[in-house]
């Protein structure tokens, strides 16, 4: 008695579920072998190792993205938390600036130019030597 021979047709679906593959790369499989004139029928042996090679490969890149997908959600949840507290520190900022500069404009620009300082007003030159005199 022969054992009945598994076709290329009934390998592709067994593959597509145990990898869970996409409908469109199910279709892509097939279309391959449509193209170049080989019936789906024929015995799926001499294409078995590139086939469930194909399917692997298939599901890698799809756990890739997914993972791809899932970091980058994370990323902009991130963002948009960061985004949300150098808001908070800005307000923060501001408020303070006002407390410091009695809230008026005017103020503000004069104690900025009180701070500000031109180089060499309170520099001191220090020249790193022998401790002796030179």
């Amino acid at each position: 008695m022969s054992s009945r021979k598994v076709t290329l047709e009934e390998s592709i679906a067994r593959l597509a579920f145990e990898t869970g593959a996409s409908p469109s790369f199910v279709e892509k499989v097939r279309a391959l072998f449509l193209g170049r004139g080989i019936d789906l029928e024929d015995s799926s042996e001499p294409y078995a190792t590139a086939l469930s090679e194909a399917f692997q490969r298939h599901a890698a890149i799809r756990h890739r993205i997914d993972e791809a997908r899932e970091s980058l959600a994370r990323l902009h949840a991130n963002l948009a938390e960061m985004g949300s507290v150098f808001q908070d520190h800005l307000v923060r900022l501001r408020t303070l600036r006002e407390k410091l500069t009695g809230g008026s404009a005017e103020g503000s620009r004069a104690s900025d130019e009180r701070m500000r300082l031109v180089p060499g007003d309170h520099d001191r030159t220090v020249v790193p030597g022998p401790e002796g005199v030179q």
